[in-house]
């Protein structure tokens, strides 16, 4: 029977970008090596198989977290790491590891849309391999010399809201539906702001056009309230 005074859980914590997170006693890391002697082979085959040989190997309750930074970055990964025939069978039997173990196995992948834009039918196929892709496009003009500045003598910001650095987009979210798994969002408009200590993301609005009174009069309300914000 729960108690009457029982603190409800927090479905959303902060965490301070600056601290180090603390491993449990009981946790291990693992780094997967990817192969780049052989140019005439799949690179992806032998970390594949030492995460296949971890997973068979661990006990039936453990929970592994495979994250895979800069994917096809020629400062990681060799030239043909990128080959359609390698990436995407990668992608493949790591979605087929996943399905296996679904209960124990995600897997988190960045890439670098600089290198790689979505243009490609590469990145697109790759997408199509996803349950969820997320974007962040960064503004070009973030920083504005011209701006009033936002800070004390001291350095400090002085603005409770710091100014958006870029869009984030939700291309596809794995959420089941008739269709399959994945789909295109649609609503408002997201952005990021990333400093020292967090990474924010709240609802993003353009400004009222200057001389619009009624969308100023109407936009007054609502920067006046609070505006929900995610903290990571």
């Amino acid at each position: 029977m729960k108690g009457d005074h029982e603190v409800p859980s927090v479905f959303c914590h902060t965490f301070d970008l600056t601290k180090r997170l603390i491993h449990p006693p009981d946790s291990f890391m693992t780094f997967l090596k990817v192969d780049t002697t052989k140019p005439d082979k799949s690179p992806y085959t032998l970390a594949l198989t030492q995460l296949a040989s971890i997973l068979a190997s661990s006990p039936g309750n453990s929970v592994h977290r495979l994250v895979i930074p800069s994917l096809l970055s020629p400062a990681l990964y060799p030239p043909h790491a990128s080959s359609p025939e390698h990436v995407l069978q990668f992608l493949h039997n790591l979605r087929a590891l996943i399905s296996k173990y679904s209960s124990r196995l995600t897997a988190m992948l960045t890439l670098p849309l600089s290198l790689y834009p979505r243009s490609m039918g590469l990145v697109r196929w790759m997408e199509l391999l996803s349950d969820g892709v997320v974007e962040l496009s960064p503004f070009p003009h973030s920083y504005q010399p011209d701006a009033p500045s936002t800070t004390s003598g001291t350095g400090t910001a002085t603005s409770q809201d710091d100014p958006p650095q870029g869009l984030l987009k939700f291309h596809r979210l794995p959420i089941l539906h008739e269709r399959g798994v994945g789909i295109t969002t649609v609503g408002e408009d997201w952005a990021f702001t990333l400093s020292r200590r967090k990474f924010t993301i709240k609802p993003f609005s353009l400004p009222p056009v200057e001389g619009d009174t009624e969308a100023q009069q109407a936009a007054g309300p609502k920067q006046k309230g609070k505006k929900a914000e995610l903290d990571f």
